[in-house]
């Protein structure tokens, strides 16, 4: 599946997420339903529902399933340098989860989306143009490996920079795309900081006296 480069619904993303929580299939939900419910959308709008999961209170498992569409999908981004014309792999795509997990996840998202897109207005195009797309690739990809890490909390802030960076595309914000970057530098502090820290207390206790019985 082909992500195209514009926009042909006016509405916005949470507005086409809502309906398609209403209309959800039952049994299970494949990423191409997903992908299917956003139409033909921007390269944002389709990273946005890969990272979605990463900020989500999910299983491991579940987590992993939409974060390895992302590093795909940004691996494309990085090569394209522009063209839009990234797509994932049918086996991908015909991946799935229950359709009740589908709907907790959409409506665990949609409040914090509505929030978020109320303060997105078109500014600082420079960042959304598609010449900038292969660096957003390689920033992309780099939250995506981070996210990924099977470390306890160090999914959130990349993930959170992804969305707020797929936002700031899909509204033509380069301001969201900006601070999105930001998360993007405190992801990477947050990650060597955490493996530092557990690197020194595995250390620590390695060094700790073993009692005599």
């Amino acid at each position: 599946m082909t992500a195209s480069s514009g926009l042909s619904d006016d509405r916005r993303i949470s507005e086409l997420l809502a309906e398609f929580r209403a209309a959800l299939p039952p049994g299970r939900v494949t990423l191409a339903d997903t992908m299917a419910a956003l139409g033909d959308r921007t390269i944002g709008g389709i990273l946005l529902v890969l990272a979605i999961p990463t900020v989500m209170p999910v299983p491991l498992g579940v987590s992993v399933l939409f974060n390895l569409p992302v590093l795909l999908f940004t691996f494309q981004m990085m090569r394209g340098g522009g063209g839009g014309n990234v797509a994932l792999p049918d086996w991908l795509l015909r991946r799935s989860l229950t359709s009740e997990a589908a709907a907790g996840m959409i409506d665990g998202i949609l409040p914090r989306l509505r929030t978020i897109e109320r303060m997105l207005s078109p500014r600082l195009h420079r960042l959304t143009t598609a010449g900038f797309e292969r660096w957003l690739g390689i920033i992309c990809f780099g939250m995506a490996a981070i996210a990924i890490t099977p470390l306890p909390l160090i999914g959130w802030l990349p993930g959170f920079g992804l969305i707020v960076i797929a936002l700031g595309l899909i509204e033509h914000d380069g301001l969201a795309v900006a601070v999105g970057l930001g998360f993007a530098a405190a992801a990477v502090i947050f990650a060597v900081g955490l493996v530092v820290s557990l690197s020194y207390a595995e250390t620590l206790w390695h060094m700790l006296p073993v009692p005599l019985l």
